[in-house]
């Protein structure tokens, strides 16, 4: 047997993620009980039992619970899966470890996208706003991808960044001209520092089976991400067809990203921390990586949003804001370690 192939068969061996896991798990179910009862109105415990023996109830706390909170909930779940797992095929695909689809402009290809929606549709219905966010990150994508690809070397690494951080900054300003040009400062500002505001059962209803969709499909393509991410010249030794896997991936990171902006906005580092954070305790085998990579991504963004709802009642504070501060110390924590995937 060759060394790569006891690689794959001994990846999931070299580390134990149950205490990771088992962590994780105790946090989620906090977060969940927390984003419940606190905000800007505070229930106790008896009022929040209550309200889910009788749901049909109608009542205030029914319709703070039932019909506010609890979409906003599986949003910050969603989206916080979402986008750790986006930034963990990230880089795996590209064998960056500070890939991620904020850093290679796919959010600032949803966001401009918006922007354009914004003002060309008086109405933007949720499946409108997903296919216009999707295009968008398609496009930036493309953009990045096509800049950094050098014919017979693959992407170099140092090209993909720089081709990122050209294209996030050329989207960014046309979408800052599109918005003084035709006066959407209102409509974009929500927008750009990422909230759970507007949250409802029906863009739920629209947006979430894309992402789930997204999550599936990783799951299935895991191992061929194991292969990819050792090196293109090992995964095609070992007969993966590494362009048909590396769209398909891409594809997939494009349809969580482009959901997960639908319906927070503009968000990063989520899926630049995470997958460091879980390789720590995870092995290198995807199978394992991209689920705890989603759960960990899912807790964390639930404690972000009841952050943003108790730090200064009644006023919300950005989602971005609170990323960020605890995202750049990461950032930094990660560039001085040198971490490689």
């Amino acid at each position: 047997m060759s060394n790569d192939k006891k690689f794959l068969k001994q990846a999931g061996r070299l580390k134990t993620p149950w205490l990771a896991a088992g962590i994780l798990l105790l946090l989620f179910i906090l977060g969940w009980y927390a984003a419940l009862r606190f905000g800007a109105l505070k229930y106790s415990h008896a009022q929040l039992i209550e309200v889910f023996r009788h749901p049909l109830t109608d009542s205030r706390e029914q319709d703070v619970i039932i019909d506010l909170r609890l979409p906003r909930t599986f949003a910050a779940i969603l989206v916080g899966a979402a986008m750790a797992q986006a930034g963990a095929i990230m880089q795996g695909v590209t064998r960056n470890p500070i890939a991620d689809p904020g850093l290679l402009g796919i959010n600032a290809g949803s966001g401009l996208a918006l922007i354009i929606g914004y003002a060309v549709f008086d109405n933007m219905h949720y499946m409108r706003l997903l296919v216009i966010c999707l295009f968008g990150a398609f496009a930036a994508a493309f953009l990045v991808f096509g800049l950094s690809y050098q014919k017979g070397k693959g992407y170099n690494q140092l090209r993909l960044i720089l081709a990122g951080a050209m294209v996030s900054t050329l989207f960014s300003a046309i979408g800052q001209a599109v918005t003084i040009y035709f006066n959407l400062s209102t409509a974009v500002i929500g927008w750009q520092a990422g909230g759970l505001v507007q949250i409802n059962w029906k863009m739920l209803a629209i947006i979430a089976p894309f992402i789930i969709s997204g999550f599936i499909l990783a799951q299935l393509l895991a191992h061929q991400l194991t292969i990819l991410s050792l090196n293109e010249t090992v995964a095609k030794s070992l007969g993966q067809r590494t362009f048909a896997v590396t769209v398909a991936l891409l594809g997939i990171v494009l349809l969580m990203s482009a959901g997960a902006v639908a319906l927070v906005g503009s968000v990063s580092f989520i899926g630049l921390i995470i997958p460091h954070f879980i390789r720590m305790f995870a092995p290198k085998s995807y199978r394992i990586l991209l689920p705890l990579t989603a759960f960990a991504g899912a807790t964390f963004m639930l404690w972000v949003d009841i952050i943003c709802r108790n730090l200064n009642p009644p006023a919300e504070t950005p989602i971005s804001a609170i990323i960020s501060i605890i995202g750049l110390p990461c950032f930094l924590w990660l560039i001085r370690r040198g971490s490689n995937l």
